[in-house]
């Protein structure tokens, strides 16, 4: 049986990896079996229920894990441990941000998984409820017990409501959590910006006839907020506290010979300090107000998905052990702001990191794919990283 203590030099380390490495092989099939069933389960946020239950389903066929969910419909599995005096929560998200008639099926071929989804949101649940069948093919025991957590309510207005709701009742029994997201391998995030996000809606007061010649260049929605766009882009935004402002989306409109009575801006601020925030979002809702009342329209402000700064530092011993893995396997760390749901549990002091488990690209379409070479690498990187943290002592958020 392949025991969970640091082998006792190279050579030995080096034995452990091929017989895991051997497992994971094995398992690979198993894997993508798992990625292809989630494809017949369209998730798009807030109607994830039906993908809830068939990841419940594989728990419970699984002896050795213990499923339940929540009033959010998360989907938990409970891996337990020899000792079980510590939780390590193993999380990734099941909702898609893409419509639910997108087609998700996949294609495997001999060095690619290709489909909608399966590099940005798939990929991560696949693994999640294929670990237990790794932990078993490797005949690793572990001391602490093992959460798994397929979350729902991630993307967009969502608001990583689904983490939230479980952290509000299981939050002061997790020691350290790991997110898996499919994309890239070698990424590690530890430490996130203070974020808030912003819904910006146009709307004429007083609909115009569709061909009326005279009005389309006077009143428009989209006109109305290509005001507000270059109001937000006058914000001066200091280099110190690093801040930006991102506008991740505009829409509006209906057909060529029609006055646009709505349009949209979807926006996000992020910065270093928390202290920004406030400032920030008064200047925009005063600029949206002056341009609201020059157009004669009604311009709303819906600000949500509000954190604050929060992370763990590099000298921290999750992130060392981290750091050393992603080495270890030949990748060169790369570290970013961590946009995923770790922010909700690094706000909470719960040691946190999320890392990428393949390389590929994303994105909704089918062309989106993830290579098979580097995500059985992956599968090691996170079974290694799990083997030392099971061995480790008590963590703090320092």
């Amino acid at each position: 049986m392949i025991k969970t203590n640091h082998p006792r030099n190279a050579v030995e380390a080096a034995e452990q990896k091929e017989k895991w490495r051997a497992g994971i092989m094995e398992a690979r099939e198993m894997l993508l079996g798992n990625l292809a069933l989630l494809s017949e389960y369209p998730a798009q946020t807030f109607y994830e229920r039906k993908r809830a239950e068939f990841i419940l389903s594989r728990y419970a066929e699984m002896a050795t894990v213990d499923p339940t969910t929540d009033r959010m419909h998360n989907a938990i599995g409970l891996v337990s441990g020899k000792i079980g005096k510590r939780n390590l929560l193993i999380c990734s998200h099941m909702d898609n941000q893409f419509s639910l008639n997108i087609d998700q099926s996949i294609t495997v071929s001999v060095d690619r998984v290709q489909g909608a989804g399966v590099a940005d949101d798939n990929l991560g649940i696949a693994t999640l409820i294929t670990l237990p069948d790794i932990f078993r093919k490797l005949e690793l025991e572990l001391d602490c017990n093992i959460i798994l957590l397929g979350t729902t309510r991630y993307h967009g207005r969502g608001d990583f409501e689904g983490i939230r709701t479980f952290l509000k009742k299981y939050g002061d029994r997790i020691n350290a959590v790991i997110n898996l997201t499919g994309l890239y391998l070698g990424s590690l995030d530890y430490f996130c910006s203070s974020r808030v996000r912003c819904d910006i809606h146009c709307e004429l007061q007083e609909p115009e006839i569709e061909s009326s010649w005279s009005r389309m260049s006077e009143s428009n929605a989209i006109l109305a907020a290509n005001e507000v766009i270059n109001s937000l882009n006058s914000i001066p935004l200091p280099k110190k506290p690093k801040t930006v402002m991102n506008i991740g989306m505009i829409s509006g409109g209906e057909r060529y010979s029609t006055v646009s009575h709505d349009a949209h801006i979807n926006l996000e601020i992020l910065s270093d300090e928390n202290s920004m925030m406030d400032h920030l979002c008064e200047q925009i809702v005063d600029n949206c107000t002056d341009i609201a009342a020059k157009n004669g329209a009604n311009i709303t402000c819906d600000f949500f998905g509000r954190h604050e700064a929060s992370g763990l530092s590099s000298s921290h011993p999750l992130v060392k052990c981290a750091l050393e893995t992603i080495k270890d396997l030949g990748y060169k760390p790369r570290t970013e702001y961590s946009s995923t749901q770790i922010t909700v549990c690094l706000a909470q002091g719960i040691p946190s990191i999320s890392i990428g488990l393949a390389e590929g690209t994303g994105g909704s379409s089918n062309r989106s794919f993830i290579e098979l070479d580097s995500l059985e690498q992956g599968l090691l990187q996170l079974i290694t990283l799990i083997s030392k943290i099971d061995k480790m002592g008590n963590l703090t958020n320092e």
